[in-house]
């Protein structure tokens, strides 16, 4: 006879937060080029270099952060649905 062992109840709770956790850290590491992109433009902007080229780097800046942030919204949306689909199969 086969019997299913069920998961303790906190288990969608240390299912989420792991991923929110390891999706922080993922955030953060992808949102370091953003930052340091954003320290370079300040440092040319002062060395004078053109204003093309600022434009470029301070889109490509914004571009990263928000994309990023977009991507970990939707990360923590689609975790927090699994959880909650996890809590009801319990």
């Amino acid at each position: 006879m086969s019997h299913k062992e069920h998961p303790p109840w906190y288990a969608p709770i240390v299912h989420f937060a792991t991923h929110a956790v390891v999706g922080s850290i993922i955030f953060i590491i992808v949102a370091t080029p953003s930052v340091l992109l954003g320290w370079l433009v300040h440092k040319l902007r002062e060395w004078q270099v053109s204003e093309v080229t600022l434009t470029i780097l301070l889109f490509l800046e914004y571009s990263i952060l928000v994309m990023d942030a977009i991507l970990f919204l939707a990360f923590l949306g689609f975790t927090t649905w699994s959880a909650i689909k996890e809590f009801k199969n319990e």
